[in-house]
């Protein structure tokens, strides 16, 4: 048994990422936007959703007693931080372009490699979790990073 309070959301915190990926795509698209209100945009975005979900789990839990309502809280919002978590890679990469590391116009291809890089190592450490073989490991990280990239895709294509 582990020694942490909560297990691992592998599942928000890849929901996050994707949805970081592709608010940076979208956002990025208004010219007048630069690196550090796209990356605004879309921590902003992350914690919009993390409340949503967090509430959706206290409504699903049915509507605790008063002394049960806190726990049922503590409890969503310990499940549901991972995807804030998530979703910050990818935007604290677009703040490289405001200190001057890289150029506003790779902002936003580094955010989302960022993000297909959090995938790849999502998925390599749910393998990991599961004690599979390395090669299946690898494997599930590129199915997750490839599924990020056809997100990403999808959402260029539909906006």
């Amino acid at each position: 048994m582990s020694n942490r309070p909560f297990e691992t959301n592998y599942a928000g915190a890849i929901y996050g990422t994707i949805l970081s990926m592709a608010v940076v795509t979208t956002v990025s698209k208004d010219p007048e936007l630069g690196a550090l209100a796209i990356a605004g945009w879309t921590a902003a975005t992350a914690f919009v959703f993390f409340l949503a979900h967090t509430y959706a789990d206290v409504v699903a839990a049915g509507f605790a007693r008063p002394r049960e309502a806190k726990e049922v809280a503590i409890n969503a919002i310990r499940k549901e931080w991972p995807m804030v978590q998530g979703s910050l890679i990818p935007a604290a990469a677009m703040l490289l372009a405001p200190i001057g590391l890289i150029s506003e116009n790779s902002a936003t291809y580094v955010a989302v490699l960022t993000g297909v890089v959090v995938l790849f190592a999502a998925g390599v450490a749910i393998g990991s979790r599961q004690n599979l073989s390395w090669g299946r490991r690898i494997t599930i990280g590129l199915i997750n990073a490839a599924i990020g990239f056809l997100i990403v895709a999808l959402k260029i294509f539909v906006h």
